[in-house]
């Protein structure tokens, strides 16, 4: 099996989603700011697909990718309520009171920043963190019933509406980065041979 990791980047910088003229920015972090509205409806949907059934083994166990997926729409919902959140910040607070910036190499605090821009952006960095864990962690939990990898499939599909919700990721030996649907076809490709597709 393929093992990843995730890559450390940086959090959304500027949550301006709510801005009518917001900057291009075609990165990662940049949709997740300017699209937050449509993520998490995104999330949404993915929550509401039925998953196939059954999804347990002949012993009854549940197939543990089913608990992966539950866990990534949590967190992802919890990201995009901290970039609303932060987005809601920019908004009211002056420039002058939200200088503080944390990413994942420096943490640059501003003693007279806003309190609440403070936590808001600890908050943030610490919510982007937790996605990049999960979504790392969702391609390495293997499936182990047929449902349970249409499953994976059709959330991997409908989640990633615009082609932006996967981060990189990176092999354990730390020497190659490749996407997140790489790990997710090359750990699915050895185990597909031990499933009979009804």
């Amino acid at each position: 099996m393929a093992k990843a990791n995730r890559v450390h980047s940086t959090p959304p910088t500027n949550t301006s989603a709510i801005n009518p003229n917001p900057p291009v920015d075609t990165s990662r972090r940049g949709f997740l700011v300017q699209a937050a509205g449509v993520a998490a409806g995104g999330a949404a949907l993915g929550a509401g697909l039925p998953l196939p059934a059954p999804a347990a083994t002949p012993q009854g166990v549940p197939d543990p990718i089913l608990a992966a997926i539950e866990n990534h729409k949590a967190v992802y919902r919890s990201l995009t309520e901290a970039v609303h959140n932060h987005g809601d910040l920019e908004q009211l607070l002056p420039r002058d009171k939200r200088q503080s910036h944390i990413d994942a190499w420096d943490e640059n605090i501003v003693a007279t920043d806003d309190p609440r821009w403070i936590e808001s952006e600890r908050g943030l960095y610490a919510a982007y963190d937790s996605e990049m864990d999960v979504a790392a962690e969702l391609v390495t939990v293997l499936p182990t019933t047929p449902a349970g990898l249409l499953a994976l499939l059709e959330y991997a599909v409908s989640a990633d509406r615009d082609g932006e919700l996967w981060p990189d990721l990176q092999s354990d030996d730390g020497k190659r980065t490749r996407s997140w649907h790489y790990f997710l076809i090359k750990n699915l490709s050895e185990i597909l041979p031990g499933f009979v597709l009804a």
